[in-house]
């Protein structure tokens, strides 16, 4: 039996979290379970088949793992996270335990003392890693939500930008402050204007259609197949309309 562990970001996490199969043991950090608890509260998981998730404290107060970003990587705290993690895995021993992406693998290995699999190469697409499909999502309505916060200053869609949009801007902090508000936000969308972070997966799975706006360079890895499908994206350079 597949043992997983989930500790990236919330997007990340609403990704999987729809895709890993039943059988899959789901081990997430305990960070994502306000996430995880909006979801199964707003329907976008159905209340009738959760997921079995073991949430576990490993010490994680950022949005993932430090080991996974640069900014914390050689902090007190990483080393403080790792340890947590390694005593879980000698605590609850797993045969086939993984990781989501194949970054930094071998340094989660090293400190950790363990042999950790990832399911999917970075640099990967996502979605297709998953074998998540497009839904066939298509724009109905004028009621147009523009959600451009990211995690990532560069994704964060510029105010030039957004003057040419015609739609509602929500903003973290002023427009919704819990995952709750942002889904309720975007299920009363017609359609979702997002940056390449959490709500563009929140559109995928509430099944509304969307665009995405990312910076010039950027990586499309974790665009989602309708995105794709249809070609609603464009970097910030490029864009003309939605």
């Amino acid at each position: 039996m597949r043992r997983v562990f989930l500790l990236r970001a919330y997007g990340d996490f609403a990704i999987a979290v729809q895709a890993l199969a039943a059988t899959d043991v789901i081990v997430a950090s305990l960070h994502l379970k306000p996430l995880y608890d909006a979801l199964i509260s707003r329907g976008c998981i159905s209340p009738r088949a959760p997921r079995s998730i073991d949430f576990v404290d490993f010490g994680i107060t950022g949005s993932q793992l430090n080991l996974f970003t640069n900014k914390s990587f050689f902090s007190i705290d990483t080393f403080r996270q790792l340890s947590k993690i390694k005593q879980y895995v000698r605590a609850n021993p797993g045969s086939s335990d993984f990781v989501e992406q194949s970054a930094r693998l071998g340094l989660l290995n090293f400190f950790t003392g363990h042999s950790f699999k990832a399911i999917f190469e970075t640099g990967e697409p996502v979605y297709a890693a998953y074998a998540l499909p497009a839904q066939g999502l298509e724009r109905k309505g004028d009621k147009v939500l523009i959600l451009p916060d990211a995690r990532l200053p560069k994704r964060v869609i510029p105010s030039s930008i957004l003057a040419r949009i015609d739609g509602k801007v929500a903003r973290f902090g002023s427009d919704y402050t819990t995952f709750e508000q942002l889904i309720d936000l975007i299920q009363a969308s017609n359609y979702v204007v997002s940056s390449d972070s959490l709500p563009l997966h929140l559109a995928y799975l509430c099944r509304k259609p969307h665009f995405i706006l990312y910076p010039d360079g950027g990586k499309q890895d974790f665009f989602t197949p309708d995105a794709l499908a249809s070609g609603s994206y464009s970097t910030f350079s490029q864009f003309s309309h939605v």
